[in-house]
């Protein structure tokens, strides 16, 4: 058994969900798979993705075609994942809830990875899936595969309002047999043999505000997971450092040096590792001040000087300088559109010079 791959134990309540929904016993079916029905009582709890892979087997074919696949992602709630869950629901946008996924995606699970991109008029969202370095194959069967994009979809769905189909969803294995629960559900083509497990959405309602937004409870949860991260993953340098970034904003950036002096490494073998990981200090200091400008910007209650400080610059003109090369606008003008709804027409749209 490779217990290795694990996932969130709050992947049980859909689960057991979708079991009753379709007559399969809940708990006589988690305990022949050797999932225990009290890791739901812990939030951090991880089951083996192996025993849950052969349990979504189990139940498809106890009830025909893929149909368990499609009934997990409809009795999906975000409350499931954690405080990531709390994060998505009350996110800017579709887009940035999507892009906090890939960027948490280790609390859901350590099968994956989760890349969410643009390309021209669409977000494209990625599973890029692990494979079991002993035989070569997939951590994730093609049932995880696609219950994980459906559960997606289904999630954007609520994020917007109900009114979503994706352009079309990817697949990386063969054609299987027509299942109208899984057509009924994606509401657009579904494409196999591609070079990738993807979701693909209009990049224009993936930027709309979403109706959920609350950018002090999002701050709120972002702070929680980002405890939840250093405490599930010790050896992910990226979360040590922003953590470490976020300590000392306050009273000024603090220098990679000092950063690496805390973690116990040498500047040298700090920009090694990073390096390693395909980015650097800098790179980590500006997307984790931009990330808690942005969400300090939509509370009004807090004035653009008292903004900067807390993230770091010295001055305001040096903030606005940042902030125009983040968002192509002023910080009040950015403000002023979010506080009366208007569409951000050069976030969304920045000039090209």
């Amino acid at each position: 058994m490779n217990a290795y791959y694990s996932t969130l134990s709050g992947w049980i309540i859909p689960v057991t969900r979708a079991m009753k929904s379709l007559d399969i016993d809940p708990i006589e079916t988690l305990v022949k798979f050797g999932i225990d029905p009290a890791e739901v009582n812990d939030p951090e709890g991880r089951i083996c993705v192996e025993s849950l892979g052969n349990l979504f087997s189990y139940c498809n074919k106890r009830v025909g075609h893929r149909q368990f696949n499609i009934e997990v992602a409809r009795n999906f709630h975000p409350s499931a994942l954690h405080a990531l869950g709390y994060t998505v629901q009350s996110a800017y946008s579709l887009k940035e809830a999507l892009e906090r996924v890939s960027q948490y995606k280790r609390v859901v699970s350590n099968c994956s990875n989760m890349l969410t991109y643009e390309s021209g008029n669409e977000l494209i969202v990625e599973l890029d899936v692990y494979r079991y370095t002993d035989s070569g194959r997939f951590v994730l069967s093609s049932d995880l595969i696609e219950s994980f994009l459906a559960t997606l979809v289904q999630l954007s769905r609520e994020l917007v309002g109900g009114d979503l189909n994706p352009i079309r969803i990817q697949l990386t294995y063969e054609e299987l047999a027509d299942c109208p629960d899984v057509d009924a559900h994606f509401q657009c083509p579904v494409e196999f043999g591609c070079e990738r497990n993807a979701v693909v959405l209009e990049l224009d309602q993936a930027n709309e505000r979403a109706f959920g937004n609350n950018p002090i409870i999002n701050q709120a949860h972002l702070e929680i997971l980002d405890q939840f991260m250093t405490r599930v993953d010790k050896t992910n340098l990226t979360y040590l450092i922003e953590n470490k970034i976020l300590e000392e904003l306050p009273l000024g950036a603090p220098s990679q040096a000092v950063v690496a002096k805390h973690l116990g490494l040498s500047l040298r073998n700090l920009q090694r590792k990073l390096a390693e990981q395909g980015t650097c200090y800098k790179d980590i200091l500006d997307c984790t001040r931009k990330r808690l400008t942005l969400s300090y910007i939509r509370q009004p209650h807090m004035s653009i000087s008292e903004i900067g400080y807390l993230v770091g610059f010295s001055n305001v003109a040096n903030f606005n300088r940042a902030f125009r090369r983040w968002e192509n606008c002023a910080p009040g003008e950015y403000r002023q559109n979010y506080l009366t709804g208007n569409a951000l027409v050069e976030h969304l749209h920045p000039k090209v010079s």
